[in-house]
Order: C-alpha cells, then structure tokens, then sequence
C-alpha cells in the first residue's frame, strides 16, 4: 500500500467518525470540512458552526 492510498483510507475513517460523534452529542450546526492531498498524505479538518 503506498501513501496515497493510505491516506485515502484514512480520509474516510476520519470523517465517519467526526460525523458519528457530531451525531452522537447532537451538534447539529457543526460543519465538518474536510480537504485532502493524498499524493502528500496531508489532511486538513475545518470546523464551523451554521
């Protein structure tokens, strides 16, 4: 497995869990924005209320 792909695999397991714990303590108005570079293995998680 090379970096790209593992950073793709971790993206994902990234979000689903901030989107289960946002769900889980009822933090509707959070957004959860998340940018990706995986050639560089860089993951960028933004944070915002509505």
């Amino acid at each position: 497995m090379d970096i790209e792909k593992f950073t793709e695999l971790l993206d994902e397991k990234i979000f689903e869990i901030a989107k289960e714990l946002r769900d889980e303590h009822g933090l509707t108005n959070l957004i959860i924005n998340q940018d990706s570079t995986y050639s560089t293995g860089q993951i960028t998680i933004n944070l915002t209320e509505k």
